[in-house]
């Protein structure tokens, strides 16, 4: 998924989409799913909720508008023209399974190269959006010049559209990336390895158990590392979101690398390997 610049295209309309995410799920009282989709200067507002009662698009964006006044005007928006298709009363089908890439960093869901590149000059760059690969892919804004020091950069298309989980609801997956972040946190010291692809899943399989699946490039197998993750956590995600009742998804992109409520290392005591 990688790391979304705040100040650029790529990070309005994914804050944008967790903000009317926000307004119409009453804070996951709903099943929502939002995407925002900025043609040039007007966007479209595409979606589904389970509520019933229709939000005024109009006097929200009025609103994102007043709050976020700095970031919309440096990025030259003096007006907002939409096209609403949100689709209201529908239920939506929650997805189970769904595959994460993590890192032995301080925040997993962000490489070490990424890390780097946040703290280096580098940073200064006109860029939209970091992602990991055999090399850093920096999306470039299509007004930088200054490719000089760059190994590997691609630019911004000239059509840019949220992404997962920004704009989705607790129900719509983002309890799944939330909670694979908190058990994977606890990983890396034990396992002593750099990467983590987990498959979070309620799916129950054959054999009784979570379907669950883990990669790593640690000296224990995959299949002991499973069964481990299967003996400490327990994947009650109702019981987990109320550990992060309080928090604000907005800080998912205002606040990329702060604390986070989930990133607490309460069952080191209980991972073991042997």
């Amino acid at each position: 998924m990688g790391f979304i610049n705040l100040n650029s295209n790529r990070g309005l309309v994914n804050l944008l989409a967790d903000y009317i995410m926000i307004e119409i799920s009453e804070k996951d009282k709903y099943d929502t799913i939002i995407e925002v989709t900025d043609c040039g200067r007007f966007f479209v507002i595409n979606g589904m909720t389970s509520r019933k009662d229709l939000l005024n698009i109009s006097d929200l964006l009025n609103k994102f508008k007043t709050e976020y006044e700095s970031l919309v005007n440096s990025l030259g928006y003096d007006n907002f023209n939409i096209i609403d298709l949100v689709i209201y009363d529908n239920q939506l089908i929650k997805k189970e399974e769904f595959w994460f890439d993590f890192y032995n960093t301080n925040r997993p869901i962000f490489s070490d190269k990424i890390i780097n590149f946040l703290n280096s000059d580098l940073s200064k760059l006109k860029y939209q959006k970091l992602e990991d690969g055999h090399n850093l892919n920096v999306e470039l804004d299509f007004s930088e010049e200054n490719t000089n020091s760059l190994n590997y950069f691609t630019y911004t298309p000239m059509t840019i559209s949220s992404e997962f989980p920004h704009g989705y609801s607790f129900n719509m997956g983002r309890n799944h990336y939330y909670y694979s972040e908190y058990v994977v946190n606890q990983l890396f010291t034990t396992l002593m390895c750099n990467r983590i692809s987990f498959r979070s899943s309620t799916k129950i399989n054959s054999d009784g158990d979570l379907n669950i699946e883990v990669l790593t490039n640690s000296i224990y197998s995959n299949d002991k590392i499973k069964s481990l993750i299967l003996d400490v956590f327990n994947f009650d995600l109702h019981k987990f979101k109320k550990l992060i009742s309080e928090y604000n998804y907005i800080e998912d992109l205002t606040k990329p690398l702060s604390e986070k409520p989930w990133l607490k290392k309460d069952q080191l005591k209980n991972i073991i390997m042997f």
